[in-house]
């Protein structure tokens, strides 16, 4: 499966409880105990990822499309996938099956 047709979906045992200050999210899980501190990116694609399952591309899509000025470039495709990497060892997001 390349990277292009894999699907990411909010791992489904999540309970998530957000709190936001200016461009930072503090985000607790109950289901895990733990709590994360995310970027204003690292959010939108969380929050996106509830609604529903979504590629990298599919992600970079709704998010230049959220975000005014955003550019779907080569920076912000390397963005994307290494939030999806830490989300994904965090526990918080997972591949959909």
């Amino acid at each position: 499966m390349t990277s292009s047709t894999k699907r990411w979906q909010l791992n489904p045992v999540c309970r998530l409880h957000w709190r936001q200050w200016d461009q930072d999210y503090l985000l607790f899980n109950a289901a895990s105990g733990q709590t994360h501190m995310l970027n204003e990116l690292g959010a939108a694609i969380l929050l996106l990822l509830e609604k529903n399952m979504l590629n990298n591309q599919e992600l970079i899509e709704q998010l230049v499309v959220h975000y005014d000025g955003l550019i779907a470039d080569s920076k912000l495709q390397e963005a994307v996938d290494n939030l999806l990497i830490t989300l994904d060892s965090l526990g918080l997001v997972e591949l959909a099956s």
